[in-house]
């Protein structure tokens, strides 16, 4: 539940940033390079959030490593295109500076931060050719591998590696193989040395250019282990959190604001099934997906927005017996979905969605 400043403090910096995925490593690393003092609380032992666990690529359309490349795009075009999918659902003020903003934060993370960026050719728009603005390849960004051993001692704090996407691979170098459907052919001794260096690629990639950024180069202050529980209010304004740290409150005053920068609700099962209304729910993702920041900032009066679940794209995915994520059952998701020659069936036997369309399996199951 929320609290009133009537407590001593123990730490006090400018901002706090609730998370560690891209969203909130990404506004601790603004806010440092403004002059603010920054901390980073996450619920999880180790940094990255979903942002570490999974693909790992950022949506940007008209972006500058896919121009350098010479491949052509708009700023117009991909304006249509966020149009026709947020079908009528987007608040027009927050898309536009969504829109605004992509581009210059990618390039400023690329100068300051040292991120480097790759646009995937081959990658499609997921509605194209059909959909306006859609494009063949590009908007897509993953980055370059990265050398683990530069993290230091957040190198054992951060996912190497996750069980749902290929390891030590670029999005070039599977496609030049042959895809997932000649997984049985890849370069594994090539894939082998890379993680034996602990050269990442996808999620953990990704992310661990954004935590050297933050955590390494500017040394901004990470608390693992760190669950936020409740937020701090004053004169009717967010002023700091109350946290959980080796078995103790931990209260950390944020003059300037805190950033709700956390996952899903993947883990809540009520939350899960009011939005997703599916009544059977499991998550691939790490298991400290709650939806804290829509119970936190619910309970001041904040205003929730859900799309309807049928826009969104949920993997089918299996359970296999003793396998674990940080001590609780692993989902991995089911990758044969657009492979040749796959099919889903429900159990009268019936194939009832587009199996190389991965996005139609939740409104079929509906």
């Amino acid at each position: 539940m929320a609290e009133t400043a009537t407590k001593p403090w123990d730490l006090e910096v400018d901002l706090v940033a609730v998370g560690s995925g891209l969203g909130a490593i990404s506004a601790a690393i603004a806010a440092h390079d403004r002059g603010l003092r920054v901390a980073v609380l996450e619920k999880a032992p180790r940094l990255g959030g979903v942002s570490g666990f999974g693909g790992g690529e950022v949506f940007v359309p008209n972006n500058r490593p896919m121009r350098e490349l010479g491949i052509e795009d708009s700023d117009e075009a991909g304006r249509r295109y966020f149009a026709f999918l947020s079908a009528g659902f987007a608040d027009a003020r927050l898309q536009a500076a969504l829109l605004a903003n992509m581009k210059p934060a990618i390039e400023y993370m690329g100068k300051e931060a040292g991120v480097r960026w790759i646009a995937v050719e081959g990658l499609p728009d997921y509605y194209y050719p059909d959909a306006p603005g859609s494009h063949a390849g590009g908007r897509y960004l993953s980055v370059d591998l990265f050398e683990g051993k530069t993290l230091g001692e957040w190198q054992a704090r951060t996912y190497p590696m996750t069980p749902h996407v290929p390891p030590g691979a670029l999005h070039r170098e599977m496609y030049a193989w042959g895809g997932l459907a000649c997984v049985t052919t890849w370069d594994y001794e090539l894939i082998g040395k890379r993680l034996s260096d602990d050269q990442r690629s996808f999620g953990p990639g990704l992310m661990g250019w954004f935590v050297k950024a933050a955590m390494v180069d500017r040394a901004i202050p990470a608390y693992v282990d760190a669950p936020v529980r409740a937020l701090v209010t004053e004169a009717g304004g967010v002023v700091g959190v109350v946290a959980a740290r080796e078995g103790r409150e931990f209260r950390v005053r944020a003059r300037r604001g805190v950033v709700l920068g956390v996952g899903g609700y993947d883990h809540n099962r009520e939350l899960a099934r009011q939005f997703e209304a599916m009544p059977d729910w499991n998550s691939a993702c790490p298991p400290y997906l709650h939806g804290d920041h829509l119970v936190m900032a619910g309970e001041l009066g904040a205003a929730l927005a859900a799309v309807p679940p049928t826009d969104l794209a949920m993997f089918y995915g299996y359970h296999i017996p003793g396998e674990e994520s940080d001590g609780q059952p692993l989902y991995r998701s089911s990758w044969e979905c657009g492979c040749p020659h796959a099919l889903w069936v429900n159990r009268a036997g019936q194939r009832f969605c587009d199996e190389s369309f991965y996005k139609d399996y939740q409104p079929a199951a509906w």
